[in-house]
């Protein structure tokens, strides 16, 4: 019996060394590695804080920020499961959404930044665009959708009171000609606005859009941008999704406080030149509001959208389901 003892504390002895040994030589959990879709230009402006130290956010989680010329690219890797997060027009949500794509509306990170600009200051005025053209860069894109929608809520009809003009697509390229005196009105975002201004003496906005809105629509302001996440991340990573939001909110205020030192982080991570981003950032509304707190604005602008093209949001207004 005395030894048939000794021979059990033995292999149980064994045992807890053996055990503790492989507890020893597990290797820590590696980080988890978020992938992180952004578009050039001012919708990626806000997230570019996410990019430093390596993209670690926390001793564990490291985001692997990605920029895509088009949100064409950033749609079709959410769709097979590439990225984790993106940043969106908001219109691209609704189109996801209602196209099956299992995503959630996180937060708006831009309000409206659109402008019309007059090249030569002829124009002062709302009521001076009457009988006018106005060239917009791309049919369909949110300068368009604007336009239309603005134009509906005051009464007037595109092509008949207002001539839309979709010749120059390229925002970049028909600022150039603006601040050139080749085209006389345009509808520009950020930063495209700040550069004719700060190119072009001769050249003022006419139309602050987002003010237009408010007064024709009675809704503060239209969300521009939003922030995207995976339904399957915020459903098996809560702790992570509550750690890049708190860090995506900081990142807005970074990018808000501090222009400069944002520009030359956008610069590098690819996302535009810092001599357009930096004086564009204080006029670009860049925000972080929670999608709870933001709904109303968000359906708001939606039903504006689908009462005259359905199909820019994908055909019908998205459920309060799209909403983390």
């Amino acid at each position: 019996m005395k030894r048939f003892v000794s021979i059990f504390c033995i292999v149980l002895i064994a045992s807890f060394s053996l055990t503790a040994q492989a507890v020893a030589e597990t290797p820590a959990a590696s980080a988890l590695d978020i992938q992180f879709g952004v578009m050039a230009g001012p919708t990626g402006f806000s997230s570019v804080a996410l990019s430093l130290n390596e993209g670690r956010i926390a001793d564990n989680l490291k985001v692997t920020m990605s920029v895509f010329p088009s949100p064409n690219e950033v749609i079709a890797r959410l769709a097979n499961g590439e990225l984790d997060f993106a940043s969106l027009p908001t219109n691209v949500a609704a189109n996801l959404y209602n196209k099956g794509v299992k995503v959630k509306l996180a937060a708006v990170i831009g309000n409206g930044m659109l402008s019309v600009l007059s090249s030569d200051g002829s124009v002062a005025s709302v009521q001076d665009l009457l009988g006018r053209t106005v060239h917009v860069p791309g049919a369909g894109s949110t300068p368009d959708q604007m336009s239309q929608l603005l134009l509906q809520k005051a009464g007037l009809v595109a092509g008949k009171d207002v001539i839309l003009d979709y010749s120059v697509a390229a925002p970049a390229q028909l600022a150039q000609l603006v601040i050139a005196g080749k085209v006389s009105l345009a509808v520009l975002p950020q930063p495209f606005v700040s550069m004719v201004l700060g190119r072009s003496p001769n050249a003022r906005e006419v139309v602050d859009v987002q003010a237009l809105y408010s007064q024709l629509s009675g809704v503060p302001t239209y969300p521009m941008s939003v922030l995207v996440v995976s339904e399957s991340f915020a459903k098996n990573h809560p702790l992570a999704l509550a750690a890049v939001l708190k860090a995506y909110e900081e990142s807005v205020a970074w990018v808000n406080a501090d222009p400069k030192a944002a520009g030359l982080a956008i610069e590098a991570a690819g996302i535009m030149a810092s001599a357009m981003a930096t004086p564009a950032i204080p006029s670009c509304n860049l925000v972080f509001v929670p999608s709870q707190e933001a709904k109303n604005e968000v359906q708001a602008y939606f039903t504006f959208l689908h009462g005259f093209s359905p199909a820019s949001i994908g055909g019908t207004i998205p459920s309060e389901d799209l909403y983390l």
